[in-house]
């Protein structure tokens, strides 16, 4: 089967989100059907999802000849979520569960509404897409369902003062070897939400903005359920 070009809200666009929207609701219901020792498992099992989904995709860059330093290292912002989310499903600490609920909620349903795509499915590109961010998804669900996340009092402050010094350390780097990792030099090729935000610098100011608003939104299902701590 040879793919078409990707469009986006498309058939195949449509259809990929409805499915992923539909294993949600499924890995919810699962999840109350298991025991304590089942839902564990059943974590451990997500996260090895998304750790086969970061060897398979060295794996087939390498087969390919097209590793690269400009295009290969996890500096991006869905593949840092991505490791994220691993340590949170192995309950390697809160941080990584505040990382993974607060960036990877709002930078993973925005990347799966305007994904950055050329050819749709059965291409590769499309399944490896829809693969690693359908399964984030499916990890903050889990996180939510089954390990009792709740932020803490001091989450939105912690989680922009990490994506600042994500933008500065990774902008930084973008700027001494002309990579573009986070799109903090200059936005996709393909029509994006970053095209409403103005030109560059002013739409990582934009960003800055959405940003805390978005965790502020976040938080506020908690607000009165949040724990202590720093």
């Amino acid at each position: 089967m040879i793919s078409s070009g990707f469009q986006n809200f498309g058939m195949q666009h449509l259809g990929v989100l409805a499915l992923i929207a539909g294993l949600c609701i499924t890995l919810v219901w699962v999840t109350r059907k298991l025991s304590s020792e089942g839902k564990k498992w059943l974590g451990r099992s997500l996260g090895l999802l998304l750790a086969c989904y970061g060897v398979f995709f060295y794996i087939q860059q390498g087969m390919a000849d097209a590793l690269s330093w400009e295009y290969s290292l996890p500096l991006d912002f869905c593949s840092l979520v991505l490791i994220a989310c691993i340590l949170a499903l192995f309950r390697c600490g809160p941080f990584f569960d505040e990382i993974t609920y607060f960036w990877g909620l709002g930078g993973t349903l925005q990347a799966l509404i305007t994904p950055d795509l050329g050819a749709g499915f059965p291409s590769l590109d499309f399944i490896l897409f829809f693969w690693s961010h359908g399964a984030i998804l499916f990890g903050i669900v889990f996180i939510l369902a089954v390990q009792n996340f709740r932020p803490r009092k001091s989450s939105v402050l912690r989680m922009m003062i990490a994506l600042n010094t994500y933008a500065a350390v990774v902008g930084a780097l973008n700027a001494l070897t002309g990579w573009n990792y986070g799109y903090l030099c200059w936005k996709p090729a393909v029509p994006s939400l970053l095209d409403l935000l103005g030109p560059w610098p002013w739409y990582l100011m934009s960003l800055e903005g959405i940003a805390l608003l978005t965790f502020f939104v976040l938080a506020l299902p908690w607000k009165k359920k949040m724990v202590p701590g720093y």
